[in-house]
């Protein structure tokens, strides 16, 4: 897995690539860990590109809920990026689509609509 994060005008972009599973999931908690605390600082979202993910097991949808409960919490929207493909797919089997906040393209997401 391969992330890279971009600072817009309201929100902090992760994006990432590949696969997430039980060996990469841990690092994409470290992405968001930095991602949440830039975008807390600044008062900011957090929008999670997986356009080009792969494959997204468990542990990676599990991480996704995690971040999803402590944006809720500490105020800082998590916003997810998944407009086709596998992790759409596990997003909605897992019927988590009606809990995270999904997008099918980071301008969306930017503007929050």
């Amino acid at each position: 897995m391969e992330a890279k994060t971009d600072l817009r005008d309201n929100a902090m972009v992760l994006q990432i690539t590949g696969e997430v599973d039980t060996y990469t999931a841990p690092l994409l908690r470290e992405h968001l860990d930095e991602a949440f605390a830039q975008a807390a600082d600044r008062r900011l979202a957090v929008v999670l590109n997986v356009t080009d993910v792969s494959f997204m097991a468990s542990s990676g949808l599990s991480v996704l809920v995690e971040y999803h409960l402590r944006g809720v919490d500490k105020g800082t929207p998590l916003r997810v990026v998944a407009p086709a493909g596998s992790v759409l797919r596990a997003l909605r089997a897992t019927t988590l689509n009606e809990m995270i906040e999904l997008h099918a393209s980071v301008p969306e997401a930017l503007s929050g609509r």
